[in-house]
């Protein structure tokens, strides 16, 4: 009998998974604007500083109700550096998806947020997420530094080859990158 070895790599990270249910927004913006934020069609992003956006984690069922007033939001953007230790990524990884998964399963429409440092984050960081997905990138802080942007366009083509995403959500401006024939929505930095 074949081994899917899709299934023991997922069991292996133990990523929870956030499905793809097939929203894609109009508009979106920062965490740090979601209490106050009249405007309500539009998504929230959490590519803003990590510690604005700790307190998810700390206490998710604390924002559910103001998280469900919007459209969507994308997964928290925990940071990856490339000098952060190894476990720190793959933990960094694990928080995204299961705050993710956690607010999918309180009705809340979730994209999940890409992030990924140096190769070897390949291997987990686009675990949890199913095929032919929906997903958001950010290019913030990486258009202005060659290495950074080798490291962005390495991982972009890794998250195509693994996960076929149907449409990718880019926040923070365009880069010169190609995504073949996929759905690519691009939103501002505000």
């Amino acid at each position: 009998e074949a081994v899917d070895y899709d299934t023991l790599t997922r069991n292996f990270w133990q990523m929870p998974i956030i499905k793809n249910n097939g929203f894609v927004p109009d508009d979106l913006i920062g965490f740090n604007y979601a209490k106050t934020s009249e405007n309500k069609n539009c998504g929230i992003h959490f590519y803003v500083d990590d510690y604005q956006f700790e307190r998810v984690w700390n206490k998710p069922e604390d924002y559910t109700d103001i998280l469900f007033d919007y459209d969507c939001i994308l997964s928290p953007d925990f940071s990856l550096y490339t000098d952060m230790p190894m476990p720190m990524k793959i933990w960094n990884v694990y928080r995204s998806r299961f705050i993710g998964n956690y607010y999918q399963s309180k009705g809340i429409n979730v994209i999940p947020t890409l992030s990924w440092a140096e190769p070897e984050t390949f291997k987990f960081c686009f675990e949890g997420i199913p095929e032919g997905s929906i997903v958001s990138v950010s290019t913030i802080g990486v258009k202005e530094n060659k290495d950074a942007l080798k490291i962005w366009c390495d991982g972009m083509q890794a998250a195509i080859d693994k996960i076929k995403p149907s449409t990718v959500l880019v926040y923070g401006g365009r880069l010169d990158f190609d995504y073949g024939n996929i759905d690519v929505r691009y939103f501002n930095n505000k």
